[in-house]
């Protein structure tokens, strides 16, 4: 009786209780780290946002592609951009707080460009003081990906969990902890890749209440997704796709349940059309100089062959903001080997569906940037940048970290990492969080031309707020650290518990090419 109340009482006072809190500091700690405007294309963006609704920032200008903004939003805001030695303070002492008179510009979405849903839902904070709107932006988005992650573990079947976890944060650091508390749509984007898939796989997977909550998810992840930016769009269709590759079947109950995913396939479609840079994958963007000059097939070859600096991009080999805050070389090599190390491990699931589902993403990592960029007669280093193809590494992982089951008693191979081999991704994402925290903080409250380890000191800008520079470096620093330690406990129980389980079974008759979904859907799933 003793027992089973310490039991229940451990079960209760698991460290994943903590981690939701621990992510949101987290990603509130980068939402703190860079001034208003410090996203790419932001003056683009806040343009878009406050013109959502009527207010003293926005007005009509003489043609429908053209407003009347603010100089806050589109010029003094970013008044750092491309200059790594100028801190935000250039932005002045009143920023944000009186509109001053009003200029004609076309930089927002105002001819469409991007779907509406983003700019619409940003603008219902636009109020009267950029600074505080922008951060509540920020803290709102932090709160979508942390609340909605979080109801999607919930729902999950537990043998689902640790994947839904670990394809985000294998993939988080640097750049997704920079994007997803800002104003910029690839938030939603990267939201939507760490979500629909896997909430779609659970529907499949699931029965009852928990069926039905995991369809809502798939259905917020795609409108949010595809509202967001068109190529997002294009990678919810190509998500979706996969998961009805992995699951499907030869019986009429699976057709019926297929459309929820044939649903969310027409409404990202209708979403993508409704932006003008759905032209962009067939045509190409628009050139600045005219292209490189290189014959059809040369620039075809060199893109291909340089396309993996884009994915490397994704875990910190490109520059953060507006591609102006160099990391140091630690940074993505500690990210990108914890990402192929955590990869590698689950890609010993060998299943045909999975693998095909794999090359699929890798195909679409390699094609889709080369296809823009040739198309715009362009190289890798231009137009193309890590964040566009963030969320199909997001899926890639997923996939790569998707387990197969059991026919026999509805088990799932565990990761194979030990305490030990667990530990070394967990520090390595830790570290390099807290030097690329670090390193953005210090680019925007003093410049780059003054370095040390002490952000208080000599610092030129920062929030009107009672926390300072340090204080949140700090405070981001650990809570990372501790909601990967939570994860990571999960893990290693988890294995443990399959070990102990296999040594009390009979040993699992495994069919060599039905993956993941059963004929029927286990009690209790």
């Amino acid at each position: 009786m003793v027992m089973s109340t310490v039991k229940r009482l451990r079960h209760r006072l698991s460290p994943l209780m903590f981690a939701p809190v621990f992510a949101f500091v987290a990603l509130i700690s980068w939402g703190l780290s860079s001034p208003v405007g410090s996203s790419p294309d932001d003056e683009f963006h806040l343009a878009s946002i406050w013109c959502g609704q009527e207010n003293s920032r926005c007005a009509a200008g003489e043609t429908p592609g053209e407003r009347m903004v603010s100089p806050e939003l589109l010029i003094d805001a970013v008044c750092y951009a491309y200059k790594p030695g100028v801190s935000a303070e250039c932005q002045g002492e009143d920023f944000g707080s009186t509109p001053g008179q009003l200029i004609e510009s076309d930089r927002g979405n105002f001819s469409a460009l991007y779907p509406p849903v983003f700019y619409a839902a940003m603008s219902l904070l636009a109020g009267s003081n950029v600074e505080t709107s922008v951060m509540l932006m920020r803290i709102a988005n932090a709160a979508l990906f942390v609340g909605l992650m979080t109801t999607t573990f919930l729902l999950l079947p537990q043998r689902r969990r640790l994947t839904l976890v670990w394809a985000s944060v294998i993939t988080a650091v640097p750049l997704g902890m920079f994007i997803i508390p800002s104003t910029n749509p690839s938030s939603w984007a990267i939201l939507s890749a760490a979500l629909l898939w896997i909430s779609l796989l659970g529907y499949f997977e699931s029965t009852g209440k928990r069926k039905v909550g995991l369809a809502v998810v798939a259905l917020v992840a795609a409108v949010m997704g595809a509202g967001a930016r068109a190529d997002a769009a294009l990678y919810a269709i190509l998500a979706i796709a996969l998961v009805m590759l992995i699951t499907a079947r030869r019986d009429a109950g699976y057709w019926i349940q297929a459309i929820l995913p044939a649903s969310l396939i027409a409404v990202a479609g209708l979403l993508y059309l409704t932006a003008n840079q759905s032209a962009a994958l067939t045509a190409g963007l628009p050139p600045v100089d005219g292209g490189i000059g290189l014959s059809p097939i040369g620039l075809i070859a060199s893109n291909l062959l340089l396309v993996p600096s884009l994915w490397a991009g994704v875990f910190g080999s490109w520059n953060l903001g507006w591609l102006d805050t160099a990391l140091p070389p630690t940074v993505w090599i500690a990210t990108l080997g914890s990402f192929c190390a955590v990869a590698y491990v689950g890609i010993g699931s060998k299943v045909r569906r999975k693998t095909l589902a794999l090359a699929i993403v890798l195909a679409a990592l390699w094609l889709v940037p080369t296809v823009v960029l040739v198309r715009t007669n362009a190289l890798v280093g231009s137009y193309v940048q890590p964040r566009y193809i963030l969320p199909l590494m997001i899926l890639l992982a997923g996939f790569a970290l998707l387990q197969r089951r059991s026919t026999q008693d509805g088990s799932d191979t565990p990761l194979h990492l030990t305490s030990l081999q667990a530990l070394v991704p967990v520090v390595a994402l830790s570290v390099a969080n807290s030097i690329s925290l670090h390193t953005n903080i210090r680019r925007y409250v003093t410049g780059t031309d003054l370095s040390g380890v002490n952000l208080d000191t000599n610092h030129e800008w920062w929030w009107s707020i009672p926390t300072s520079p340090m204080f949140v470096w700090i405070v981001g620093s650990i809570s990372f650290a501790l909601l990967l330690f939570c994860l990571c406990s999960l893990l290693i129980r988890r294995r443990e518990a399959s070990t102990v389980m296999s040594a009390n079974s009979a040993t699992p008759d495994w069919t060599p090419d039905d993956l993941e979904i059963p004929t029927a859907s286990l009690p209790g799933s």
